[in-house]
């Protein structure tokens, strides 16, 4: 909560805006992390705009459709032994307040600044916003654009492309897939697996084969030495998990399970969706913690409110862990 009045807010939101020439999405995220207070909010927003700068584009390959993009982003000291990863169900499929959430969503992306981003429930509408807001910064993959919503999978510039495909669940009866990317960055061969499973408790059945399947790959990759990822908004309630292979971890689990953390899908604290009152773990990652990189942190993000419509960027928290 800020010590600011709501006139106060509101003046310094507008002169952000008209200073910088941008929205009030952008007025906000800026604004937020300073308690409101318009110099240093414009001072982190020139420097974080100096920061960018125009790359040659990563070698790519790719059996579906992908945003090819020449990116990069501000220099951020990245150790060769750890991985940032970062997913989120944006909300794609709720019309209110889309644009105002997903220009907020585009930039808690920036700020988070991780290796790769796992997205859920983009929608063709916004692809678009998604290339000019982020393709600086990303190679921006996107798994079915050819259907109502699907995965993308964003990688930086210092991971490079070697592989892109997408599986579809025969079972599924809303268009999910496996999203799978292969990559490599500072001769380390990365594997990730970003995926959708079935929605609703009704589909239980359904999403626990959807998940064997996802296990039962990640169990072909745990011994390669490489580092493996999968994750995503997986829809799991604890009773159905089983299975998991050897070597394969749950992050949050391993990072100690903060219950600050557990819930992804938190409609009391979050209310986007009304008078839906659930707290689930829906959104997780695994990784073959016998692989190179053999501990996690965890953490969530996208939970600040954005004043100008009273609503948060999606009703799902972004999850994001770094493996070391």
């Amino acid at each position: 909560m800020t010590s600011k009045s709501d006139e106060e807010c509101e003046k310094a939101l507008q002169e952000f805006v008209r200073i910088t020439n941008t929205d009030e999405a952008c007025a906000h995220f800026f604004l937020q992390d300073t308690d409101w207070e318009l110099g240093p909010a414009l001072n982190n927003f020139y420097a974080k705009s100096a920061g960018v700068k125009e790359p040659l584009p990563p070698k790519t390959s790719s059996r579906t459709e992908m945003v090819d993009t020449a990116t990069t982003s501000r220099k951020r000291k990245i150790s060769d032994e750890s991985f940032t990863i970062m997913s989120w169900n944006i909300d794609g499929l709720d019309r209110c307040n889309l644009a105002t959430r997903f220009k907020a969503v585009c930039f808690v992306i920036s700020s988070v600044s991780a290796d790769a981003v796992f997205l859920q429930e983009v929608t063709p509408e916004l692809v678009d916003d998604l290339k000019s807001n982020l393709r600086r910064e990303y190679s921006i993959l996107l798994a079915t654009p050819h259907q109502p919503y699907f995965t993308a999978v964003l990688l930086k510039p210092n991971v490079e492309l070697l592989d892109h495909n997408v599986i579809l669940y025969e079972t599924s009866g809303m268009g999910r897939a496996m999203q799978i990317v292969e990559g490599r960055r500072r001769g380390r061969h990365i594997k990730l697996l970003n995926t959708h499973l079935e929605s609703t408790m009704e589909c239980s059945s359904i999403r626990k084969e959807q998940l064997n399947q996802c296990f039962a790959l990640m169990d072909t990759w745990k011994n390669c030495g490489d580092l493996a990822v999968f994750g995503g908004d997986l829809n799991l309630r604890d009773k159905e998990v089983g299975g998991i292979p050897s070597g394969i971890s749950d992050a949050w689990i391993s990072a100690g399970s903060d219950k600050n953390c557990k819930f992804t899908w938190d409609t009391i604290a979050n209310g986007n969706k009304g008078s839906i009152k659930a707290r689930c773990r829906f959104d997780r990652f695994y990784w073959n913690s016998c692989g190179p990189l053999q501990s996690a942190s965890f953490r969530l993000c996208g939970q600040n409110r954005i004043r100008s419509c009273l609503c948060f960027p999606s009703d799902h928290w972004a999850i994001v862990a770094e493996f070391r």
